[in-house]
């Protein structure tokens, strides 16, 4: 009986290792550092309940969080530009790692919502943190959106950029969330 204790002691601990502090969430979204010349945030700060609003997402209680950070930067004068012109980035963070799955099983629901309503079509998203999902969406006119939410440990991100369609692309979506899953990676 006393090796089963020490063994589930065990467990439990290094589940809870190298977990990822919620002090450190604005340090873990994208800047304009990180994405091509030419952009600038607008909006820089915790996540409200306005950002998560009419969401599976929108209680930010949800699953133990502990907090969050929204960036978001656009691109100055770009209109004819190739890859995104605004990118919103985000993550949130759980006092366990079953927070962030629930989490991130949310986006999955918004997403295939999204799906069922013909506004978005799937797209396969590989070798990105813990899991991941993520979505196409048409916008209005000539827009199109990329969303790819992932779960990294205790946390999730989400990267979601907008531009024209034919001139944004999953791979150039898909670059910012690598920049920004290393962000995590490195978190301790």
């Amino acid at each position: 009986m006393p090796a089963v204790l020490c063994a589930a002691l065990v467990v439990g601990c290094g589940s809870s290792s190298g977990g990822i502090s919620s002090a450190d969430a604005k340090n873990l979204v994208l800047r304009a550092s990180d994405l091509p010349a030419g952009f600038a945030p607008f909006a820089d700060g915790p996540t409200a309940s306005l950002d998560t609003q009419g969401t599976a997402r929108a209680d930010l209680q949800r699953f133990g969080r502990q907090g969050g950070w929204v960036m978001r930067l656009k691109r100055e004068g770009g209109a004819s530009q190739t890859g995104p012109l605004v990118v919103v980035s985000t993550v949130d963070v759980f006092s366990g790692s079953g927070g962030a799955k629930s989490d991130l099983e949310a986006y999955a629901r918004d997403f295939a919502r999204q799906v069922d309503t013909g506004l978005a079509k799937r797209v396969a998203v590989r070798n990105l943190g813990d899991d991941a999902v993520a979505a196409r969406v048409a916008g209005p006119g000539a827009g199109s959106s990329f969303l790819i939410a992932w779960r990294k440990r205790n946390a999730t991100a989400s990267v979601t950029a907008s531009g024209l369609a034919g001139k944004l692309t999953l791979s150039d979506v898909l670059a910012l969330a690598r920049r920004q899953e290393a962000k995590l990676a490195r978190a301790a």
